[in-house]
């Protein structure tokens, strides 16, 4: 059975926002003040100064990396004081490491309920890494994540949240879990709920006819159920343009070799192709 000591939280108090100061990171910035603004929720902005950054500056003095810190604590403080005249409140910090580790340390230290983040076509975190680290963060991190495309327009919110979210799922039980998250997100914003789920092109009716029914008792009675056909990222995408959605939900599963469904390449996908923002949660087994 799985211990609700680890099960993401239906309200949100607490929100992290990474950030290396770019305009793709601005953008992910600006959804979670919309985000924190329809919770009541604070916002905690993150720089990590990685090897990455450090990187070439062999032989660089303390007094120069003292000046890298300043400088980064100085940026924060500028967004910091940002977000607070949105009326949000907010904090700031400036850490060493690998962006990873820091992002789940301080999710850990200050109890995060929600991480905001940019990513941007061919992988990766938008001015961060390639990858394999957004692929570390989504698979290690326990909480549910937000991630904002910067790469196409995203369009916006209405003043009261989401109106219409599609759920992908690949009908494991594990799935059903991250489903009951998605119905919550539904609930607090009175948003239309579509479950969909992707077989391959030429699938035959029985399975068609399977998977329709299977989908349908996941309804409860509030959700539309799709049937989609092809390779699973662009499915979802198109049927998130085609839809009008405004939040597209995956499940991601934890600890495990990348599935076909939902991670690797098809989750890159997913992530730079919709047009709107992808939640993704945590499945536990």
């Amino acid at each position: 059975m799985t211990s609700t000591k680890y099960l993401p939280k239906g309200q949100v108090e607490r929100i992290l926002v990474p950030t290396e100061f770019s305009p793709g990171a601005r953008l992910a910035l600006d959804r979670a003040i919309t985000v924190a603004r329809l919770y009541g929720a604070s916002i905690c902005l993150l720089h990590v100064i990685t090897p990455f950054t450090l990187a070439g500056l062999a032989g660089t003095t303390a007094c120069a990396l003292g000046e890298i810190f300043s400088g980064g604590e100085a940026a924060i403080e500028d967004l910091v004081c940002y977000v607070r005249r949105q009326n949000v409140s907010c904090s700031g910090m400036v850490r060493e490491g690998a962006l990873d580790e820091q992002v789940r340390a301080v999710i850990s230290e200050l109890g995060i309920d929600l991480l905001v983040m940019a990513t941007k076509a061919g992988g990766g975190l938008s001015g961060y890494a390639l990858g394999s680290t957004a692929e570390r963060i989504l698979r290690k991190t326990l909480i549910p994540v937000i991630t904002v495309g910067i790469c196409r327009s995203l369009r916006g919110w209405p003043d009261g949240g989401p109106s219409h979210i599609l759920y992908a799922t690949d009908l494991s039980d594990v799935s059903f879990r991250s489903l009951a998250y998605a119905r919550s997100v539904r609930q607090r914003f009175s948003a239309k709920l579509t479950i969909a789920h992707v077989l391959p092109r030429g699938a035959k009716q029985e399975r068609i006819h399977s998977v329709g029914d299977q989908l349908q008792r996941l309804t409860k009675g509030d959700a539309e159920i799709q049937v989609l056909f092809g390779a699973v990222g662009p499915a979802i995408c198109n049927a998130s343009i085609r839809l009008g959605v405004d939040l597209v939900a995956v499940g991601v599963e934890k600890h495990s070799v990348l599935s076909e469904y939902f991670l690797g390449h098809t989750l890159v996908e997913i992530m730079a192709g919709a047009p709107c923002p992808v939640l993704t949660i945590r499945q536990w087994k």
